[in-house]
């Protein structure tokens, strides 16, 4: 003969509140499958705040090095511009000792006679 399939119950559990020597004890019977769900979902949210949590660490160290890396570009960026300030005072002294020589040039062939 075959056996008969049979369901098996619903298990549960079963939580007593102890409220005071005075009081009744009162129980609370839940089932299995709730509990499994309960935990189911602290686990995931568990998980989900250990993800978030990793990735505003992992955060917090590239917005350092990317701090890190703004200020590097600041310093060359500085030192950058005193050496175009430098190539400047440097031109200006150059357009007035060429505007001195071709002054000169001039001069010099109206003292000759040269014509252009």
């Amino acid at each position: 003969m075959k056996k008969a399939v049979r369901k098996k119950p619903p298990g549960f559990v079963t939580l007593k509140i102890v409220r005071g020597t005075t009081e009744n004890t009162r129980s609370i019977r839940l089932p299995k499958v709730l509990i499994n769900i309960m935990l189911g979902f602290l686990t995931a949210y568990l998980l989900f705040v250990g993800v978030m949590t990793y990735k505003t660490g992992n955060l917090s160290f590239t917005y350092r090095d990317r701090l890190d890396d703004i200020k590097e570009l600041e310093d060359i960026n500085e030192n950058q511009q005193q050496e175009i300030e430098t190539l400047n005072e440097v031109t200006a002294e150059v357009r007035e000792k060429l505007q001195y020589l071709e002054d000169m040039e001039m001069k010099v062939k109206e003292l000759v006679g040269i014509d252009e």
